[in-house]
């Protein structure tokens, strides 16, 4: 009799203490990627479409973002065909800015300012290399030619800007002779992306098919 009620008090004193229950552990937090460097070609292309858009409303704070956009971006000078300053670069359409903002001095202050936070001499930024400038003088109804090397697998990309008006093009053309790339839709600014399949040479030809020469800013990665 004493071994039954032993037993029984046991089970009730473990019903009465139940055994909790184990936390499971969580698993570490798998580390986040590293950011992706900025994309210089993307943001020059996009601040010269802003610039557009500032022209189109008369909007000065437009065209001063459109500056800054392109101010951040870091770029090696390539051998230059042209004299004087372009229509696209920061100053330049700082200076547009500030025509739009007219006698908005408090405006004219904030272009001010952020002209002359100039990113220029940037030996490392969110860019990586950044981008090679040139400025080209495209006579009217004539083309200028260069020759580039690509890399297999990698996006080579060229932009050409010219002045505001006038009527570009892009023309890409393999060591074959095949054309592999043609942005002419009678636009001031052409772009021209292709992805070779393995390194090698290819002609680029920026044309001008307007009356008047064009000062043209090209662009590349």
């Amino acid at each position: 009799m004493m071994r039954k009620f032993l037993i029984a008090g046991l089970a009730v004193l473990a019903s009465s203490h139940p055994v909790a229950a184990q936390e499971r552990a969580e698993p570490p937090a798998a580390p986040s990627p590293a950011a992706a460097p900025a994309d210089p070609f993307a943001q020059a292309i996009a601040a010269r479409q802003v610039a557009d858009f500032a022209r189109r409303e008369r909007d000065p704070h437009a065209m001063l973002t459109a500056a800054r956009m392109l101010q951040q971006v870091p770029v090696s000078e390539g051998a230059s065909m042209g004299e004087g300053e372009a229509a696209f670069s920061p100053d330049a359409l700082f200076a547009e800015a500030k025509a739009l903002a007219r006698d908005d001095e408090a405006l004219l202050l904030q272009i001010r300012l952020a002209q002359t936070a100039s990113g220029r001499g940037v030996v490392a930024s969110a860019f990586g290399k950044g981008l090679l400038r040139r400025v080209l003088d495209v006579s009217p109804r004539n083309a200028y030619r260069i020759n580039v090397t690509a890399r297999g697998g990698e996006p080579l990309r060229i932009g050409a800007i010219g002045d505001i008006g006038t009527n570009m093009y892009i023309r890409m053309i393999d060591a074959s002779g095949k054309q592999v790339c043609l942005d002419d839709n009678a636009d001031y600014a052409p772009v021209c992306a292709v992805t070779p399949r393995k390194s090698g040479q290819y002609r680029v030809d920026i044309g001008n098919k307007s009356a008047a020469r064009s000062r043209t800013v090209v662009l590349s990665n």
